[in-house]
């Protein structure tokens, strides 16, 4: 009985820790604040200047990759995924994740087929948005723009890999 007891309290201790480690995760790589439209507009366009003149890896209106990746040498490697995203679906929110790209790998190892798989910690309005983008079309196009995307309602999106 007393082993019994152990074991619940040991499994009990091990099931906090590892709640405690994903919050502590989600809040270390998630950032959601309130913001107006002119605000984000501002946030997307100092993003969009230090991205200046570089194609988006992935073009949205086919909704697969644009930049022809099977010519390049594989880059060096890959430090994090970026997403920020203008969320309108229910209020007006700027979100930003950053995740190590080894987190990352974790949702795309079959490939992103949803533009939300790119927000990795959130559900915004993107995450139906059917893409073909797989990781190894990532690595090959190495740091840089990702996506750029804009709804029609105002809502934007821009994910980049460092």
């Amino acid at each position: 009985m007393q082993i019994t007891r152990w074991i619940v309290v040991g499994t009990a201790l091990a099931g906090m820790v590892s709640l405690a480690g994903a919050a502590f995760f989600y809040f270390a790589h998630h950032h959601s604040e309130r913001a107006s439209a002119q605000r984000a507009e501002e946030e997307f366009e100092r993003l969009r200047a230090r991205f200046a003149g570089q194609k988006p890896l992935l073009d949205m209106g086919d909704r697969r990759v644009s930049v022809d990746t099977s010519a390049q040498p594989i880059a060096g490697p890959l430090h994090a995924f970026h997403t920020v995203i203008f969320d309108t679906r229910s209020g007006e929110r700027l979100v930003r994740v950053t995740v190590p790209y080894r987190f990352g790998r974790l949702f795309g190892r079959n490939g992103f087929r949803w533009l939300g798989q790119l927000t990795f910690l959130d559900d915004t309005e993107f995450d139906p948005e059917p893409i073909q983008l797989s990781l190894d079309q990532v690595a090959r196009h190495g740091p840089g723009l990702v996506v750029d995307y804009r709804h029609a309602s105002g809502g934007q999106f821009i994910a980049w890999v460092e």
